[in-house]
């Protein structure tokens, strides 16, 4: 697998690519969020020579602000043409995928009607991606309520959807992690993974077995990912002190080699 992490949007990006490249991490989970990182007022230009420069793979985060389930059509269409931007923004970096967020669809919508919603405007993405060879993917939220009942409903929907599956989101109020369960409904979708700790009860972005209580089992989770044959890019979604975020991943590379030397003592 390989790893990587966002920029932190309140900080400037050309500054965040050189800490991310010093760290040797694979690639940049690019949030294009304002300040730092705002679609309208990045030179991308040189966004793009500073990743060249630092040797960085980039992929593009959306922002999670970006109000797709608003009650007036006229800012669904607003964000509509942002995400767009921001396909168009990874086109530009070269990066192979767009992660979106689900927000669910406006209150007064139906079920039925809020599956529609989705086809269409992600039919609308996922063409406006392909054009560009940019693959739009759809992550799965902290709201856990009946939300693997509609992913397989939209994706079913949608043939050429891709998912981000945050290992996290799936570990807030549920009785067990999540990570099963999506990879056994959409593991030929899965493209992308975020993975932190928390304590199920919030979306803390934790490092690796800070929580008292309640937390993911490291091995477990990247276990499962190798079962289902999920060896592609990891985004570590720590925030906080860099010594935690640098700690984790090298507690997830060594539980990978362990489990990679597990699989070649039992053959």
């Amino acid at each position: 697998m390989q790893f990587g992490i966002m920029n932190n949007p309140r900080a400037r990006l050309l500054d965040e690519i050189v800490r991310i490249g010093r760290h040797r991490f694979d690639f940049i989970d690019l949030t294009l969020e304002a300040p730092g990182a705002a679609p309208e007022s990045t030179d991308w230009v040189d966004v793009a020579q500073a990743l060249h420069d630092q040797g960085l793979r980039a992929l593009i985060h959306a922002a999670p602000y970006l109000p797709l389930n608003n009650p007036s059509p006229l800012v669904r269409q607003a964000t509509l043409d942002e995400l767009r931007r921001c396909i168009d923004i990874a086109a530009q970096l070269g990066a192979p995928l767009c992660t979106t967020h689900f927000v669910g669809w406006p209150s007064y919508l139906s079920e039925e009607t809020g599956y529609e919603y989705y086809r269409q405007a992600y039919q609308i993405l996922i063409q406006h991606g392909a054009a560009q060879g940019v693959q739009v993917t759809l992550e799965n939220s902290p709201d856990n309520k009946h939300q693997l009942k509609y992913f397989r409903e939209i994706f079913s929907r949608l043939s050429d959807l891709k998912l981000t599956f945050d290992i996290g989101h799936g570990n807030v109020n549920t009785a067990r992690s999540m990570t099963r369960d999506y990879c056994f409904a959409l593991a030929d979708r899965l493209v992308h993974v975020h993975l932190s700790d928390n304590d199920g009860t919030a979306d803390d972005h934790l490092p690796f077995g800070a929580p008292r209580s309640g937390a993911i089992n490291l091995r477990h989770e990247l276990q499962v990912l190798r079962d289902f044959r999920y060896e592609g890019t990891v985004t570590l979604e720590i925030f906080g002190n860099e010594r935690w975020l640098l700690a984790s991943r090298d507690l997830a590379q060594e539980q990978l080699a362990q489990i990679a030397g597990s699989l070649s003592t039992s053959k």
